[in-house]
């Protein structure tokens, strides 16, 4: 909690107190307050933060200031009923910053600083197939490497596109736009500088795909886990299927109408095996845009990236969309699945496994589903891949969700274990595939079963 809002509850409670007890020095204290609050928040507005709870700080002592005016000789009855529903209202203003808080993004374990930059590239052969169905296909992207020295350089917010994502998250779970408004006062641990370490000649790579419903930030965490020992991570925002993608100054939100629900439509999967190879043709772009990024003699990236080891990392439709492009694409070394969502991809391709090692991981909560059937037969179908699921989770935990709200857990959008020995959990998991099979450390950990939730099932 800041520093600034354990003020407003107390001189909240003071109000309170003197609107109780003196009626002459409350009307004269509130009243100066009423007069400087509201300017105090438009400043924070405007200068750095000020949340949506503030207004219900603000709200009280208007009130109390309101029902000052009025004699209440003879009438403690009402004084009494007034007291309580302010006492209500001010507990609701405590509740609400603790159920949205601003929350620190895990520090990653590795030993170089990160630096970042996001980029929005146009795919001029394919067609935009979302939206209007109009013009071609465009998506942004966020980059992470590491660096020696940040200098002054200004840290990256962990939200690119700030409060119109935090609104495009919130009306994409369905709460009110303005909710989740904190998150955009988040810091990453990324810095915006476009330099990058002499360490090594050349870093291998990871591409990051999300969800359904997800956005290229939702996977911070592990980009800069990635980034932070020694490789290039690329995060892609697939437009129309990220709650909101910043598109030249401009933000497309989610279309819901590209993937209907299950129940509503009997072509289902079609829409869903177009979603994917959607996902997947950006996947496959970036891996073309990367090979331009490393011959470009004028890029700070030129001849930094590893195109020899390529890995791939996606959640849910992100996974789906992964394993489509490593099906058919020999440029890629490595893949782990998050709840890889297969069921879309052809079943012809399913049937020719993958070639690279791979490592899926799924949640308790997906552990029944027409999923497994055809991830059972990719995996068995392969020539090394690997299935763990994890106990006591969720879907929604292999994301950053916990950092929305400490109450993802009690709505059951997360699952039971422990936050951070979750991350903690997965991030060592993810090191040690892409370390052993991207940078050959043969000290690497390769059976994930040592963690008592986590369980092999093939």
């Amino acid at each position: 909690m800041l520093v600034t809002e354990i003020l407003m509850i107390v001189i909240i409670l003071f109000a309170l107190y003197l609107f109780m007890y003196n009626k002459k020095a409350a009307y004269i204290y509130i009243k100066a307050f009423v007069v400087i609050l509201l300017p105090a928040i438009a400043l924070l507005e405007v200068f750095y933060i000020a949340k949506w709870q503030y207004y219900i700080a603000y709200l009280v002592v208007v009130l109390v200031f309101i029902a000052i005016q009025f004699e209440y000789d003879g009438k403690l009855r009402i004084k009494r009923v007034l007291i309580g529903v302010y006492t209500f209202i001010i507990l609701m203003f405590v509740a609400s910053l603790y159920m949205f808080p601003i929350v620190n993004i895990p520090e990653p374990s590795g030993t170089y600083q990160i630096g970042t930059y996001v980029e929005t590239v146009d795919d001029m052969s394919r067609d935009e197939d979302y939206g209007d169905g109009t013009g071609y296909r465009a998506f942004t992207y966020q980059m992470w490497y590491p660096v020696d020295d940040i200098g002054d350089t200004e840290i990256m917010p962990w939200l690119s596109g700030g409060k119109n994502i935090a609104r495009g998250l919130s009306k994409s779970v369905g709460l009110p736009s303005f909710i989740l408004d904190q998150t955009q006062y988040i810091d990453s641990n990324s810095y915006q500088i476009k330099a990058i370490s002499d360490d090594q000649d050349a870093y291998p790579v990871v591409i990051i795909s999300h969800g359904w419903g997800g956005f290229m930030n939702l996977h911070n965490d592990l980009a800069e886990e990635l980034a932070s020992r020694g490789y290039i991570v690329i995060s892609i925002d697939h437009t129309y299927g990220s709650v909101a993608t910043s598109i030249d100054g401009n933000f497309i939100y989610q279309d819901k109408d590209a993937l209907p629900s299950r129940n509503e439509t009997d072509d289902f999967l079609v829409y869903a095996n177009q979603l994917v190879y959607t996902y997947a043709g950006d996947v496959s772009f970036m891996l073309d845009y990367i090979e331009t990024l490393n011959n470009d003699t004028e890029s700070f990236l030129y001849n930094k990236l590893d195109l020899e080891h390529i890995g791939l990392l996606g959640h849910s439709t992100g996974g789906g969309a992964d394993v489509a492009v490593a099906l058919e694409d020999d440029r890629i070394d490595a893949v782990i699945g998050l709840d890889a969502w297969v069921e879309p991809i052809l079943s012809t391709e399913i049937e020719n496994g993958l070639s690279m090692p791979s490592l899926f991981l799924r949640s308790e909560s997906w552990e029944e589903g027409p999923n497994n059937v055809d991830l059972y037969d990719l995996i068995e179908n392969s020539n090394d891949a690997k299935l763990y699921q994890i106990d006591g989770t969720t879907h929604g935990d292999f994301s950053m969700a916990y950092i929305l709200s400490p109450l993802m857990s009690t709505i059951g959008y997360t699952g039971k274990l422990d936050t951070e020995y979750l991350i903690d959990m997965q991030k060592e998991m993810m090191n040690n595939f892409f370390d052993f099979h991207l940078k050959n450390d043969a000290t690497a950990i390769t059976d994930y079963s040592i963690w008592e939730e986590v369980k092999e099932i093939l």
